[in-house]
C-alpha cells in the first residue's frame, strides 16, 4: 500500500521565504534570487538530455546492441531509477519535482556507470561479431560527443558558476582511468570509445551527485533486493529528518563536502 513518511515538524515562520518551497528559499538566503535562478533553473535542461541517454544509450546502444554482441549481463532500470521521495510530507510541490527529477537523473547515470563497467569487463569479441560491432561503436561515440554540451555548457558555466560547484575535469577523470588500468584488456577499437564513454560519465555523475546534494539531499527508502543507488546517498537525511535538511541547506547549502580534484563516489547496492 502507497503511503506517506511523515517528517519531523516544520515551523512556518522558520522557513526561508519563497513561493517555490524552503530549499529554494534556503538558497536565495545564501546566494542571492539571482545566481539561484541562473544555476537553479539551468538544471532542468538536463531533463531532455536524460531521457535521450535513457532511450539511446542506455536502452537502444547498450541493451540493444553491445550487450548482445559482447554478451555482457542485462541492466534492470527499475534497480537503479528509483522514484519515491515524492511520498514524503512536508515537502512542496516543487521539493517533490526536484526530488523525482534527482530520482531520476542519478539512476539513470548510476545505470549508465554499471553498463561501462560491464563493457569494460567483458571477453574479447569474436572476430565475425566486428561488422556488427563497429557500426555500434561509431553510435556509441556519436553519442557521447552529443553527451560532452551538457557537461561543457549546461554544467560547468551554467550551474557550477553560480551555485558554486566543483567541476571535474577531463584530465582529472582520464588520470582517474588510467591509474585503475580500466578497460585493459579490451582491444583498442573498444577501448577507446569505452574509455570516453567513462570518462563522460564520471564527470556527469560527480556534476548530478553535487545537484542532488544541494536539491534533494533526503535517502530513498525502498530497499529490496538488487536495488543500487549512488553512494553520496549514505550522508543524505532520513524522511523523518525534513527540518534538519532544510536548516543545514540554510547553512550550508548542501550536505557534499566536495572539494576540486576529488573522485566521484562509486555506487551501492542493498541486498
Amino acid at each position: 500500500m502507497t503511503h506517506s513518511i511523515q517528517p519531523s515538524p516544520v515551523t512556518r515562520s522558520e522557513e526561508p521565504i519563497s513561493f517555490l518551497g524552503p530549499i529554494f528559499g534556503a538558497h536565495i538566503e545564501r546566494l542571492g534570487l539571482l545566481r539561484v535562478v541562473v544555476g537553479g533553473g539551468s538544471m532542468y535542461l538536463y531533463i531532455p538530455f536524460m531521457i535521450f541517454v535513457h532511450t539511446t544509450f542506455a536502452l537502444l546502444v547498450y541493451q540493444g546492441l553491445l550487450r548482445p554482441l559482447l554478451g555482457t549481463p542485462r541492466v534492470r532500470w527499475r534497480d537503479h531509477v528509483i522514484i519515491d521521495r515524492q511520498r514524503i510530507d512536508g515537502l512542496t510541490w516543487f521539493d517533490k519535482f526536484n526530488c523525482m527529477f534527482c530520482g531520476y537523473a542519478n539512476g539513470v547515470c548510476t545505470m549508465m556507470n554499471r553498463e561501462l563497467d560491464l563493457v569494460s569487463r567483458a571477453a574479447a569479441p569474436a572476430w565475425w561479431k566486428w561488422p556488427l560491432l563497429l557500426p555500434a561503436l561509431l553510435a556509441f561515440a556519436l553519442l557521447e560527443l552529443i553527451g560532452e554540451i551538457p557537461i561543457q555548457l549546461i554544467f560547468n558555466v551554467l550551474i557550477s558558476r553560480p551555485l558554486g560547484m566543483q567541476r571535474y575535469s577531463i584530465p582529472a577523470a582520464h588520470h582517474t582511468l588510467r591509474r585503475h588500468a580500466y578497460g585493459r584488456d579490451l582491444p583498442v577499437l573498444l577501448r577507446v570509445p569505452l574509455f570516453i564513454a567513462k570518462n563522460h560519465t564520471l564527470r556527469f555523475a560527480m556534476a548530478l551527485e553535487q545537484i542532488e546534494s544541494s536539491w534533494c539531499p533526503l535517502r530513498h527508502f525502498e530497499r529490496r533486493q538488487g536495488i543500487i543507488y549512488p553512494e553520496h546517498h549514505r550522508k543524505f537525511f532520513g524522511p523523518e529528518q525534513v527540518r534538519a535538511m532544510y536548516d543545514l541547506l540554510r547553512q550550508t547549502g548542501s550536505v557534499s563536502q566536495r572539494r576540486t580534484g576529488d573522485e566521484p563516489h562509486q555506487p551501492i547496492a542493498y541486498d
